[in-house]
């Protein structure tokens, strides 16, 4: 007999260094999110930050004391853009998907977190690509019954066989508890929260925001999307620099101007 257990996996916390940088300030701290998971009778969450695996002995210890199962977890960035990696160990920074191969084992989950989102860097197209390397695509809690990206990824998951796990992708309180998951596990572990998802043993729970949480959310979000299109502009210069140096190179060399 399963176990019907309720899960958020991607949550980001006070403690997010790119929140941080960011400008952020209205996030709760770890622990508050541990009571409030607690309080509103959640089994497992995981903590997933910007690029940084959240690996916190202290914390990992209050969740466990409060029956709560804390998932590692890290939003990270391959190829630029946020993919979810749950049960993650990996010190190394896995920055393509040829890492994320030779990294990936049966204890790993991989999510692609909002996918067709407008903001951010979301999968767009590379979620298709390498679709092979995705065992689950988000339903995020950011929608509003005339604007759902959500649809978008409804109809990948469903042409591509794919689970479907309800995230909050949670900063403050408002958004927990909006969109989450019931994993039907062989047990209340985090291995076995891993094998039901991937063998789709997963349903998700979500609530459309009404208009005006909508609209104060998609203010807050756009707070933000200076600094995300600064980042974006600072990593294409670059490439546009190195690309263009790479061709200065290859005509000095055509003409004999370097060894």
């Amino acid at each position: 007999m399963s176990l019907k257990l309720k899960v958020d996996l991607h949550i980001h916390t006070a403690e997010d260094v790119a929140e941080i940088v960011g400008g952020r300030t209205d996030l709760l701290p770890a622990r508050r999110f541990i009571d409030l998971a607690v309080k509103m009778g959640y089994d497992a969450i995981s903590f997933t930050h910007h690029g940084v695996l959240y690996n916190d002995p202290r914390v990992f210890k209050y969740a466990a004391d409060r029956g709560l199962i804390l998932i590692p977890g890290v939003e990270t960035f391959i190829n630029r853009k946020h993919v979810l990696l749950l049960n993650c160990t990996a010190r190394k920074h896995i920055l393509t998907y040829h890492d994320l191969r030779r990294y990936k084992d049966e204890n790993v989950l991989v999510i692609a977190p909002h996918p067709y989102y407008l903001v951010g860097m979301c999968l767009g197209r590379d979620l298709k690509k390498n679709i092979d390397m995705y065992d689950a695509i988000e339903y995020c809690h950011y929608y509003y019954k005339l604007f759902n990206p959500n649809r978008k990824a409804l109809r990948v998951a469903r042409k591509h066989k794919k689970p479907v796990v309800g995230n909050s992708d949670a900063h403050y309180r408002d958004q927990f508890g909006t969109t989450y998951s019931y994993v039907y596990a062989e047990e209340k572990s985090i291995p076995a929260i891993i094998r039901a998802i991937k063998a789709g043993k997963v349903e998700y729970v979500s609530h459309p925001r009404t208009f005006q949480q909508f609209v104060d959310e998609t203010r807050w979000i756009l707070e933000k999307l200076p600094y995300e299109i600064q980042m974006k502009m600072r990593s294409q210069l670059k490439r546009s620099s190195s690309k263009f140096f790479k061709k200065v190179r290859h005509l000095l060399a055509q003409n004999g101007l370097k060894k």
